[in-house]
């Protein structure tokens, strides 16, 4: 519209679910707290539709964090994307008063028994220790305290755009309040992506230097324990995600299928 472009999000049955409507309230609260920060940002709601079915915010037309992540051979510039994703990320989630929560890792169990009924591609002789070491260390969490707080809900690298000067955020359909660290471990976990020898990976199975670099920026209460559970876990779900199907009709679902393999062999010591 005239010099501007504009994004446009539509949901032609928003106006029955009310979700675009809460995610444009949500959005204009975002926009206002982001304002405080210098160099972190929220795009700017334009216009709700009337029926609840679209809604406008500004275009911001830069890169998103899984294009440089997944594209960049320089391993420092990988490393900004995520000290500038830690950053966002600790703006945002000081937006609502924090409590303490319960960790209950059994949703993750029940989800993997699910996908190992789906016949993944990986053999069972292979998945089976993993599980049960995972389960292991599941235990040894239960019930352990964490943050909990107003989370992004879907916080993947195609939601963080990198503007010149500032990060900004989109797309908050699932915002919820939930444990924190969620939100870290769905950043986090596309660094599989990334070249990495083992020596190079710390325990959850990410590289050493850009977990570091994400946390360098991000300071709220955080039980590192539950982060590396978390991430391996995450891990072994994308893992038993590609079924044999997936496997043979695309060639970027092998490779995340091998790539997913070596960081799980090093996060969950598994040869």
């Amino acid at each position: 519209m005239g010099d501007k472009n504009y994004s446009l999000k539509i949901d032609l049955t928003g106006g029955q679910t009310g979700r675009l409507r809460d995610e444009y309230a949500v959005l204009r609260k975002l926009y206002d707290h982001f304002l405080q920060f210098e160099t972190t940002r929220i795009v700017r709601p334009e216009f709700l539709s009337p029926c609840g079915q679209f809604f406008v915010t500004e275009y911001i037309d830069r890169p998103t964090a899984t294009e440089v992540i997944y594209k960049t051979p320089d391993n420092h510039q990988a490393a900004q994307v995520y000290r500038r994703a830690g950053a966002w990320l600790h703006n945002l989630h000081s937006f609502k008063e924090q409590s303490r929560a319960e960790f209950w890792p059994q949703w993750t169990f029940e989800m993997i028994a699910t996908l190992v009924h789906d016949t993944p591609k990986a053999a069972a002789s292979t998945y089976s220790p993993m599980i049960n070491m995972l389960r292991r260390q599941g235990e040894s969490l239960t019930r352990r305290l964490d943050t909990c707080g107003f989370t992004h809900g879907d916080f993947h690298g195609r939601n963080l755009l990198l503007g010149k000067g500032a990060t900004y955020g989109i797309d908050f359909t699932e915002a919820t309040e939930k444990l924190l660290v969620y939100d870290i471990v769905d950043f986090l976990k596309m660094d599989v992506f990334r070249p990495a020898t083992p020596d190079a990976l710390d325990r959850s199975g990410i590289l050493r230097a850009n977990k570091e670099m994400f946390l360098r920026q991000y300071s709220h209460p955080l039980d590192i324990d539950i982060l590396d559970f978390c991430i391996r876990a995450r891990l072994l779900i994308d893992w038993l995600s590609i079924t044999q199907s997936k496997y043979d009709s695309s060639s970027f679902q092998r490779r995340k299928f091998y790539l997913l393999h070596d960081r799980l062999k090093q996060a969950l010591r598994i040869w």
